[in-house]
């Protein structure tokens, strides 16, 4: 009796346990926003009870007929902020619970990048810095064509609530790390971050349907289809045959693999040789080369530094790489973007010639080797370096360098990848339905966003589709606040003042998405990009100055962006540019060195340059620039910006920054560089 009565509590506990079910979201190390009012929901059977114990008060829900339950905790008291707390649901239990503010930061690569790859940067503050009142969870990247989901998904990168800590740091989002910290160092309570990003995303991934209905109601004709029973399946099938095929065939008919042309006695005297840095390596016949490129470089290795780890460095390559030394694989990236860093082993490198070679799959790019990119091996100056603590290295005492000519050869000669439609970053919903959807019962304290790179080619109808979106997430999150990322400066600039990129027109759009909008700003990340990186890895400045704008839009009073356009005004020759109140304290970036397409360019930190101007003829001249009061009723009140420019009589527009890699010196007494802009009503 005594075994039954055991075995009936067990399946009464069991069954009380599975009768609740909570969302992802709501689990332990989660961090609730205070001074709101928080809720706590999940589904049960219909019709029960659902108790949650919190700090030492009760609150109580019922299940509706669709087995849903929502509970309201208020955590208006001063004194709840704080943890870590237990929550008791049923006869659940939820340990390190905190109360603090908690962050909603989307977007794209940018907002998703890793800490990993930021540590050529900040390895040692990675490696040592920890706090258990920083929370973050991190959402999995899977867009989703069947509608939106009551709870995000448990696959595909995702992390549920976890502490900072060394240990864990490497897959946390650089921005969401230092954002974190900088407003925990600026106010003292825990912090919170949804990291709800995806690398190559379209905006149109993240609004919901009916903001795309009344913006863009052509994606939506483009989603209808997938979600036919059965399509997606049938699809994901026939790509991942093909897909296993394409790589078969790739393996199987390269003759480099065949003929071992990694191997380090290979005779390759009959192989082309290049500069690494030709546009044209490996063209046929005027036609780009898509599939293998074969290159081999021989060097050679002091008796002194062998039997030491080392890392090698091979810039960034395009498009994916298998890398050999000495005949043996010491690493593999699928795609372009991430740097090429490589640990040796002590026993890889050997006294006297080395042979370094590179298998790059090329789907049809100029570019190969990226420029102005680090090719070298380094050797740590600290011999108790070991490991992935190598990864952070930039230079050392001996190096080798690998730049230069390079034996090269054709492999195989490949097509595109073929494949059938599926569900992906950019289609509509895809991302808000499994992401943002989800999260709309959980109260936060504001919403960070950076994304546009995807979108650099269709800037007026993000425009339309920011602040649209913004609006809509806020009809669930409330009016909260909400700072946008510019694009940062990168790609090629320009001589050409006529020139008008692609990322200066959507860095306007978003300009005016968040003079839109209530409660928003604006993060000029100018000054912080770099031209052969998509992925600037500066994140530390970049949260730092959206730290300053969160604090200054949640009311505290401090100097938080550089110069804002307000207005301008045309006297004669002269255009003469307001600046918003508060911003009018003028200076100039001091004298540096700019890495461009252009190489490096020095500014003497006294010229103001940057700005444009053109007549009613809309061609543009570079402008003199220089700082005058503003004088209000005999007062001076501020600063503003004189333009003239020879060849321009009668000005009508002004244009600032604007370039995709745009050369910029006009900042603020605080240092922030001013906001790019354009005086036209259409950009």
């Amino acid at each position: 009796m005594k075994r039954f009565l055991f075995f009936l509590l067990i399946l009464m506990a069991v069954s009380a346990n599975a009768a609740v079910r909570l969302p992802r979201l709501i689990s332990s190390n989660m961090v609730l926003q205070r001074a709101d009012t928080a809720r706590i929901w999940g589904w049960a059977d219909a019709g029960e009870t659902v108790t949650v114990r919190f700090l030492k008060k009760t609150y109580s829900a019922t299940a509706d007929d669709q087995g849903r339950w929502i509970v309201l905790i208020p955590t208006t008291q001063k004194k709840m902020v704080g943890g870590p707390y237990t929550m008791q649901i049923n006869d659940l239990q939820l340990t390190d619970v905190y109360v603090g503010d908690v962050w909603l930061c989307s977007g794209q690569s940018n907002m998703d990048l890793h800490t990993a790859r930021l540590v050529d940067l900040y390895q040692q503050e990675f490696k040592t810095y920890s706090n258990p009142a920083i929370h973050l969870v991190q959402l999995a990247r899977n867009p989703t064509a069947e509608g939106p989901k009551d709870d995000v998904d448990g696959h595909g990168g995702f992390y549920a609530w976890e502490p900072l800590s060394p240990e864990k740091v490497g897959h946390w989002s650089g921005i969401s790390y230092f954002y974190a910290k900088a407003m925990y160092e600026a106010t003292g309570v825990p912090q919170g971050i949804i990291n709800a990003s995806m690398g190559g995303s379209d905006i149109v991934a993240w609004c919901s349907n009916a903001v795309l209905e009344q913006q863009a109601p052509r994606y939506l004709a483009d989603m209808s289809h997938l979600r036919t029973p059965g399509y997606l399946q049938r699809n994901a099938e026939i790509n991942r045959a093909v897909g296993q095929a394409y790589s078969r065939i790739y393996e199987e008919q390269d003759p480099g693999l065949k003929e071992q042309w990694m191997n380090p006695d290979f005779d390759d005297s009959g192989w082309e040789t290049v500069n690494q840095y030709d546009q044209n390596i490996g063209d046929e016949n005027g036609r780009t080369w898509k599939g293998s490129l074969w290159f081999r470089k021989t060097f050679n290795v002091a008796d002194s530094l062998c039997g030491r780890e080392a890392l090698l460095r091979l810039g960034c390559l395009v498009d994916a790489d298998v890398c050999y030394i000495n005949g043996r694989k010491v690493g593999e990236i699928g795609y372009q973007y991430p740097p090429r860093k490589y640990v040796l082993a002590a026993d890889v490198l050997r006294p006297g010639r080395n042979v370094l070679c590179i298998r790059l799959k090329t789907n049809g790019s100029r570019d190969k080797f990226v420029r102005d990119k680090a090719y070298k091996i380094i050797f740590p100056d600290d011999r108790s370096q070991r490991g992935q603590d190598l990864m952070g290295l930039t230079s050392g005492k001996d190096e080798i360098d690998l730049e230069g000519q390079y034996r090269m050869h054709r492999g195989v000669m490949m097509p595109g990848q073929p494949g059938v439609e599926g569900v992906n970053n950019g289609k509509a919903s895809a991302l808000y339905d499994n992401m943002i959807h989800p999260l709309l019962n959980y109260r936060i304290s504001g919403i960070l966003w950076y994304q546009g790179e995807t979108n650099a080619g269709k800037p007026e109808e993000y425009y339309k589709l920011l602040p649209a979106m913004i609006t809509d997430w806020r009809k669930s999150f409330g009016n909260v606040p909400a700072v946008i990322f510019s694009l940062a400066n990168h790609m090629g600039r320009h001589n050409d003042p006529n020139y008008g990129g692609g990322w200066a027109r959507l860095r306007e759009s978003q300009r005016r998405s968040v003079n839109d909008l209530d409660r928003a700003a604006f993060v000029t990340m100018i000054g912080l990009g770099e031209w052969n990186d998509i992925h600037p890895l500066n994140k530390k400045e970049a949260a730092r100055r959206c730290a300053l704008q969160m604090r200054s839009l949640r009311g505290e009073k401090l100097s938080s962006e550089g110069p804002a356009y307000e207005s301008v005004r045309f006297e004669g020759n002269k255009a003469i540019v307001t600046f918003r109140d508060g911003t009018d304290r003028l200076s100039v970036v001091p004298a540096h060195e700019e890495l461009t397409s252009q190489g490096r360019i020095k500014t003497d930190g006294k010229q103001i340059l940057g700005f444009k101007i053109a007549g009613a003829d809309r061609r543009w001249q570079w402008a003199v620039a220089r700082i005058i009061d503003r004088v209000v009723d005999g007062k001076t009140v501020g600063q503003e910006i004189e333009l003239t420019a020879d060849g321009v009589q009668n000005p009508v527009a002004v244009r600032y920054a604007w370039d995709d890699d745009p050369i910029a010196t006009l900042c603020g007494e605080n240092g922030l560089p001013a906001v790019p802009f354009t005086t036209e009503q259409k950009y």
